[in-house]
């Protein structure tokens, strides 16, 4: 997604293992960054039609689900 002068890339990727200690980087350790935990939403039209952000990432997700271009999972 594009906005002005910034670009945001967005990934969808099945994870094996999650560790939550082993998180690195500024958006970790910044004051008033908030907590950054996980939300695990299913990965079918249904569940995608809460709050996922942005939108227009759901939007999408959605219709390659629609279209059979993605197998089951979730979104975290």
């Amino acid at each position: 997604m594009e906005f002005d002068t910034e670009r945001q890339l967005f990934y969808l990727a099945r994870v094996a293992t999650w560790s939550f200690e082993d998180r690195t980087g500024p958006e970790f350790s910044a004051k008033g960054r908030g907590e950054y935990t996980l939300k695990e939403i299913p990965l079918t039209v249904e569940g995608l039609g809460g709050d996922l952000k942005p939108g227009e990432i759901a939007h999408v997700l959605r219709g390659a689900i629609g279209a059979g271009e993605l197998g089951d999972g979730v979104v975290v």
